[in-house]
């Protein structure tokens, strides 16, 4: 056959194919419109479920919004339990994962950021070049801040003896605390007795507290620690007190809702292998249970500790470049705003960085360092918080660690309990809390009483809470650090005066009076009445 009438052959047989019945036609007909008829159910169903899941996530992303945004999150996202305790009132709870320190990650993982680390340690070691150079042309010695250090830690066998008996003390808390729970078991339920018993302890406890909270700043005063000695009995003294509120506000619950005579069972109260793990771990909230590493690894550990180190005589050395000079001698001339203003601006980038080297020793090195020694799983010590663009985010991210303890026993306890729903006094309570236990490690380790920390962080910290978070993103973040970087030379300002106008100014005749109003802000003596830190 031609092929050029091939096409018309093949039309011909299509033509040519039998024809099928109008009857059986129809009923081919009636199938299609009937299976077609499923199919677009089953797809409205799917549509109509599809639209449901939509909302349902919609809706979880606005509740997590909210909650974020309102009353800060623990920085996990809540388990199924967490979401229905959230839908009946209770606020979501802190949870425990394995994973790394935001700096550890970026480290690791982006070679850009790791050369700016290496940028900021070469900067470094140049302005140590400097200051050997200059100390060598003026003086002919080298400090670099060694001096500071030796006298800084002068008295250090007498911080560890104080330490000891603070973490000895703690350990009598257990005890105590267990002997209260093993003995409740045995009065009748919802009894007198039982109820008198709950009140004596919970009295020698708030007793307890406050004795731990007088006596080593009594030891502290006495002794007349220098600044990082007494800083650190200071901290300590109250990271135990939140320690030893977290065991047990954690702890009584579980005891008190214990009922042996329908239960069947024993108590679930933790030994004490787990309060001792709970008492070095680098958290505040008291779970049994941690997520935990399998090995440790010591290369790791070292270089931690080296870089706490290394931070250490960096803040010495900014401390005899910078700040000693600057302040020395405030109070043997008379003060006016001439001479303290440049004071003021000189004090912004040296109070950044002192600022700076205590967040990278404390939550990044120290923390993690013995997070490792402890194969402690969980090293969210931090946010990214210098991405924040507004201070509740950053008063969120910046110390994760503080902040969990806060928001878990604080807030929560505020918001879910003693003023249900009233997020603005639980939050108000946490500022005010956190303000006052900030100025009184700063007060008692240095010795003076002057409360900008205070004002500071209570006072103009918590209003702008409000008033940053619809801040445009850019704006928003210079506009955070401009304000750290202001309010920390402030502070370093007020306080290094303050410091160096008892060291050259004398006394109120008062006692009550010298110790609680500033000296600098009627200071123009020049008889020293006392040594100075260095």
């Amino acid at each position: 056959m031609d092929p050029k009438n091939r096409k018309f052959k093949d039309l011909s047989d299509c033509e040519n194919e039998p024809q099928l019945s109008p009857r059986l036609n129809s009923k081919i007909r009636a199938d299609v419109t009937e299976r077609m008829q499923k199919i677009r159910e089953v797809l409205d169903q799917a549509g109509h479920r599809l639209n449901e899941v939509v909302a349902e996530a919609v809706s979880g992303i606005e509740k997590i919004s909210t909650l974020e945004s309102v009353e800060g999150t623990t920085g996990n996202t809540p388990h199924a339990e967490n979401k229905i305790r959230q839908e009946h009132g209770k606020l979501p709870e802190k949870c425990f994962q394995t994973r790394n320190s935001l700096l550890t990650d970026l480290f690791n993982e982006g070679k850009h950021l790791k050369a700016v680390y290496n940028v900021w340690a070469a900067i470094l070691f140049l302005l140590f070049l400097h200051t050997i150079s200059h100390d060598l042309i003026e003086t002919g010695t080298v400090q670099l801040g060694f001096l500071t250090i030796f006298i800084g830690f002068d008295q250090f066998t007498q911080v560890i003896k104080i330490w000891l008996l603070m973490t000895l003390s703690s350990f009598a808390v257990y005890i105590c605390h267990s002997f209260w729970a093993h003995q409740r078991v045995k009065f009748q339920p919802n009894s007198v007795v039982m109820e008198i018993w709950d009140y004596t302890w919970l009295s020698m406890l708030i007793v307890y507290q406050s004795a731990f909270l007088y006596i080593p700043v009594q030891a502290v005063l006495l002794a007349r620690f220098p600044p990082p000695s007494a800083l650190i009995v200071t901290m300590e003294q109250v990271r135990m007190m939140m320690k030893i509120h977290a065991f047990v506000r954690s702890t009584s619950p579980r005891v008190i809702d214990y009922k042996p005579h329908t239960e069947g069972r024993e108590m679930n109260y933790p030994g004490f292998s787990k309060f001792l793990y709970f008492m070095f771990a680098p958290t505040l909230i008291y779970r049994d249970n941690y997520p935990r590493t399998k090995e440790i690894r010591w290369s790791f550990v070292v270089s931690c500790f080296v870089q706490v180190i290394f931070v250490m005589f960096f803040v010495a050395f900014v401390y005899e470049r910078f700040i000693s000079p600057t302040y020395r001698d405030y109070g043997r001339d008379p003060i006016t705003l001439r001479n303290f203003t440049p004071k003021l601006f000189n004090s912004m980038l040296p109070g950044m960085g002192m600022y700076m080297c205590g967040f990278y020793c404390l939550l990044h090195s120290w923390f993690n360092a013995w997070a490792e020694l402890l194969t402690f799983g969980d090293r969210l010590f931090y946010r990214d918080w210098w991405t924040a663009t507004s201070f509740d985010a950053f008063y969120r991210n910046w110390n994760i660690v503080v902040h969990d303890w806060l928001y878990t026993y604080l807030y929560k306890d505020f918001y879910e309990i003693i003023v249900p729903g009233n997020k603005h006094v639980a939050m108000f309570i946490v500022f005010a809390v956190s303000a006052l236990f900030h100025e009184f490690i700063l007060s008692i380790s240095f010795r003076l009483f002057y409360p900008m920390l205070f004002i500071l962080f209570g006072g103009i910290g918590y209003p702008l809470v409000y008033i940053t978070r619809k801040t445009p993103r850019n704006f928003g973040n210079l506009f955070l650090w401009l304000l750290l970087s202001f309010g920390n030379g402030l502070l370093l300002t007020f306080y290094s005066s303050e410091y160096y106008a008892r060291v050259n100014c004398s006394g109120y005749k008062d006692q009550i009076m010298d110790a609680f109003v500033p000296r600098s802000l009627l200071c123009n003596s020049t008889s020293p009445v006392q040594g100075s830190f260095i």
